[in-house]
């Protein structure tokens, strides 16, 4: 592949024919002369390559340069994009990689207007949220030091003025209590000042962050924004991480330094030992960096807020029952309920402790005992690979809904109800108790929001850094962060009534199904709207799942049916 150095044209070059690249063709990873550029633009074989002039191509920063739109692993040119795996694919990708993939989109609808999208524009706010924060924190030492620099000559005037009294006798102390002023001193100084280097470094790479952005938007393909910006926005993290492990390991905290003078030096006769101790107090930071959400599904989201909001009716699922046998006994107690990445859809079922994994269509694949001691399962949430958590009076329990066998038992000390998974760890509401977060690596247990009160709480709902939580006894909804700090929380008696699911939309708008309706809050809280009712056919409406890929939202009845509605 031609470098960036080489400005010949390739095919040229070939012949034996030297002459200048004019054009450099982004999905070929080659520069053309002009003859030759006419050539590959109106051959049916590359008429639809990227092609740019060789100027704009020089500008592009190299990582971004080194991006084309090939396969390496088949020699093909990608062509479409799998939401599920987040990965672009060629023909060969898909027929090997992703057959059971049922999300597959063309990339040139991926990438359509990427230069002006918001992924793009959110990664250049953050690249600016990383200079603002360095600027920031390089004042906030600055600052720091000027303080010490006070405190220090403050100190020293103290000293000097009780010198006066017993100058030759006190000289030996006064020595070596300014020694210890000046090795307290020479270390915060030397550990900020190792700091500030740091941070000039860190701000280099952020202005270089800024430059690229301003490069790609000028000259770079659509394709090479769409990967570049992950690459920058990559970097960002890292470089964001870094800020974050600044104020974590307290390296922003306020560094003091503190003399407790002897009060026997008032009295020249007294027997003096020392000057006086030396401290270094360390304060509290007043740093808050400045950092946006991620932002999750770009892609896929195009949800409007809560006031444009359109619900369309998309199917009905019916689950086979016996005629017989439901008028006398219930049929179901739906209390769950999750969609898989390959589109079938699991329901947890407490009337007769079973998960039901159906087709989108409703046929029957298979039925899950659930050998639960005491009542359940209630909530859902799916693992990784073939695994799904459910939540019991006595406990958790882990399932492996492909053998259809369970696999774990996790203890919780009180009923478990909503329970929701991320990032390795299990968020559920358990009775008595509150919020816990158990990590499924070692089974730890903390509590995020204690709630002793003993009454009901049965949705959880994790999405963006956010918790969402109904409380079915006290009509409400609340939103917390994952440390459990609660941000806003909704109760209205008209609309609100015994609340139960509860799931998040790709713009961080709450469905919640409560007493005979659904209804629609907005990602403040502020704002709600009642979506669904009976005049839909729900009339006893329990569980929620929102599919972040195909902006599907299902609603279960208690007593079935399931009802799946599109959201646009």
């Amino acid at each position: 592949m031609t470098t960036r150095s080489e400005k010949c044209c390739v095919i040229c070059q070939a012949r034996e024919i030297r002459k200048e690249a004019n054009n450099w063709c982004c999905d070929c990873g080659e520069g053309l002369c002009l003859d030759c550029h006419d050539i590959h633009v109106n051959s049916k074989l590359s008429n639809n390559h990227d092609t740019i002039p060789i100027e704009s191509y020089n500008q592009l920063p190299s990582s971004i340069a080194r991006i084309v739109n090939y396969c390496e692993a088949h020699k093909m040119k990608y062509e479409n994009y799998c939401q599920y795996h987040d990965k672009d694919c060629c023909p060969a990708c898909i027929a090997v990689d992703h057959k059971s993939c049922t999300n597959i989109m063309l990339l040139q609808d991926v990438i359509n207007k990427v230069k002006t999208s918001a992924s793009l524009n959110t990664t250049e706010s953050n690249v600016k949220d990383l200079q603002s924060n360095i600027d920031h924190i390089l004042a906030d030492r600055q600052q720091n030091l000027d303080i010490i620099n006070e405190e220090r000559q403050r100190y020293q005037n103290e000293i000097t003025q009780v010198r006066t009294k017993v100058n030759v006798y006190l000289n030996t102390l006064e020595q070596k209590i300014l020694k210890e002023l000046d090795t307290a001193q020479n270390k915060i100084k030397k550990d900020t000042k190792n700091l500030i280097t740091e941070l000039l470094e860190k701000m280099k790479v952020a202005n270089t962050l800024a430059e690229e952005i301003v490069a790609i938007k000028k000259y770079a393909t659509e394709y090479q924004v769409y990967i570049g910006s992950k690459l920058i926005e990559n970097k960002v993290e890292k470089e964001a991480n870094y800020l974050r492990s600044l104020l974590k390991e307290g390296k922003l905290r306020q560094s003091r330094i503190q003399l407790i003078m002897n009060g026997k030096l008032s009295n020249i006769e007294s027997i003096i030992g020392t000057f006086g101790t030396v401290e270094t107090k360390i304060g509290e930071t007043s740093i808050v960096l400045k950092r946006r959400e991620n932002k999750q599904a770009q892609i896929m989201s195009n949800i409007p807020n809560i006031d444009n909001i359109k619900i369309s009716y998309a199917r009905q699922i019916k689950l086979p029952s016996s005629r017989f046998w439901s008028w006398i006994f219930k049929s179901f107690e739906l209390q769950g309920i999750i969609v898989l990445p390959d589109g079938k859809i699991i329901l947890a079922d407490s009337y007769y402790k079973r998960l039901l994994v159906v087709y989108n269509d409703g046929k029957m694949e298979k039925s899950i005992a659930c050998a639960t001691i005491g009542n359940g399962p209630f909530g859902i949430t799916c693992l990784e690979k073939n695994l799904v958590a459910i939540s019991t009076s006595r406990g958790i329990q882990i399932v492996n809904h492909q053998t259809g066998t369970i696999v774990g038992n996790v203890p919780t000390n009180g009923e478990c109800r909503g329970i929701a998974y991320n990032k390795g760890a299990l968020i559920c509401w358990v009775r008595s108790i509150g919020i816990e977060y158990i990590q499924l690596s070692n089974f730890s247990t903390k509590t995020l929001v204690q709630i002793k009160e003993n009454t009901d709480r049965l949705g959880i709902s994790v999405y963006r850094n956010r918790i969402y939580a109904t409380d079915y006894s006290n009509d409400a909804v609340s939103c917390y962060t994952l440390e459990g700090k609660k941000l806003w929380q909704f109760k209205n008696e008209s609309v609100l009534k015994f609340p139960r699911g509860i799931a998040v939309d790709n713009n961080s708008n709450v469905y919640v199904a409560a007493y005979k309706c659904v209804i629609c809050l907005s990602s403040d809280g502020k704002k709600f709207e009642k979506k669904l009712s009976a005049k839909e056919g729900l009339y006893d409406p329990s569980a929620l799942h929102f599919d972040h890929i195909k902006n599907d939202l299902i609603v279960a009845d208690k007593d079935q049916p399931v009802f799946v509605y599109h959201i646009s």
